[in-house]
């Protein structure tokens, strides 16, 4: 499970910080098809550049998701210490570290 979780962390990562680029190119290139007479390929573009904004939404809600599961998973909240670990039964101690 937190193998998928970490992979599901890593892309959403990527596209979070990928997905702005080409949205910021897309929509150039929507501006520069409009300014030059081609509505019909601006249109277009502007449409693939919603969608972009879409995904690009949705890759960053799923990285904080992602993230916060992590987090839960491996259990590095900080107000677990050592010490509490100790009082804990060996298995579960052993699944948090």
């Amino acid at each position: 499970m937190i193998l998928i979780v970490r992979r599901l962390l890593a892309w959403g990562v990527a596209l979070s910080l990928l997905l702005p680029l080409v949205l910021i190119l897309v929509l150039s290139l929507g501006g520069l098809l409009t300014g030059v007479g081609d509505n019909v390929g601006g249109s277009i573009c502007l449409r693939a550049s919603l969608c972009i904004g879409v995904i690009w939404a949705t890759a960053v809600v799923v990285t904080a998701v992602t993230g916060g599961l992590l987090a839960l998973e491996t259990g590095t909240d900080p107000s677990w210490s050592k010490s509490k670990r100790a009082d804990m039964p060996q298995d579960q101690a052993e699944g948090l570290s």
